[in-house]
């Protein structure tokens, strides 16, 4: 970044809050930006240097692109894109045509459509999925009654959303899973949650998850850069072992220890242990 875009990049990510919808296509909804999530000012460090600071005031990364600029990888808290020392000229390129934007998530280096997923109800018990027809992208419809208990497919860290009937959780990998039809829920944003792990009530007949991450081709071919995500169906890991289930099949859940610590860091897979 130079410093002709300085000023310019303190004045960016002004958003409009967008209304959740609860019907067709909330999954959409759900990956609007938000107002106040991504903040970018102009501060002066203790060397009275002039910094480019942005606020990610989410539990998830997020990218920012920058399309006559470069792009940058936000993490949770304080990022510093660029600083410009002191009594230096930074030329204000407000009176040009710029243009940024910011999504959830940054790029995987690391996605494996093999790493194993556990279905979203209670250990031993039986479902099937379908695919969601209310949702323009690909979204799973699992079998489970209404006010039954939601299980976490995979563990991560709670983001945040505008909707109280959804849960958007961020893997390790940097992929996503979003729970849509949530009533009652047992975690809030910033909760780091486990592979099986209770996580709310479902309000209704069935619970629908999407699961997505930030695709670099889409970006790399589409110039308007328009919805950048690629969804998937997981490896889940059933009684007929790890397999891709089959659209309206029934399979049989099975939750073990390997599967629960497979994120998990040594000491955190010993703590697990002793606990359990």
């Amino acid at each position: 970044m130079n410093g002709r875009n300085i000023l310019f990049i303190m004045l960016l990510c002004i958003l409009t809050t967008n209304t959740q919808k609860t019907t067709a296509q909330a999954l959409k909804a759900l990956m609007a930006r938000q107002t106040g999530i991504i903040e970018g000012k102009a501060e002066q460090n203790s060397r009275k240097e002039t910094c480019c600071n942005f606020y990610n005031n989410d539990w998830c990364d997020y990218y920012l692109c920058c399309r006559n600029d470069k792009a940058y990888n936000l993490h949770p808290g304080k990022n510093t894109l660029f600083v410009a020392p002191d009594k230096s000229k930074i030329y204000n390129p407000a009176k040009e045509e710029f243009q940024y934007r910011y999504y959830r998530g940054i790029f995987p280096k690391k996605f494996n459509i093999e790493t194993p997923y556990a279905l979203p109800v209670k250990n031993g018990v039986r479902t099937a999925w379908r695919t969601d027809r209310h949702e323009t992208k690909k979204t799973l419809c699992f079998k489970i009654e209404k006010e039954d208990t939601v299980y976490a497919t995979r563990g991560g860290i709670l983001c945040k959303i505008p909707s109280s009937r959804f849960i958007l959780i961020y893997h390790p990998d940097h992929t996503f899973a979003a729970y849509i039809g949530i009533r009652d829920k047992f975690v809030k944003p910033g909760d780091d949650v486990r592979t099986g792990q209770a996580i709310g009530i479902a309000g209704q007949d069935n619970i629908s998850i999407s699961f997505f991450f930030l695709d670099k081709n889409k970006f790399e071919a589409s110039a308007d850069m328009g919805y950048p995500y690629s969804h998937f169906v997981p490896t889940f890991r059933t009684d007929r072992g790890d397999v891709r289930p089959v659209e309206r099949k029934f399979y049989r859940v099975v939750t073990d220890d390997a599967l629960i610590m497979q994120d998990m860091s040594k000491k955190e897979q010993k703590k697990y242990l002793k606990h359990k």
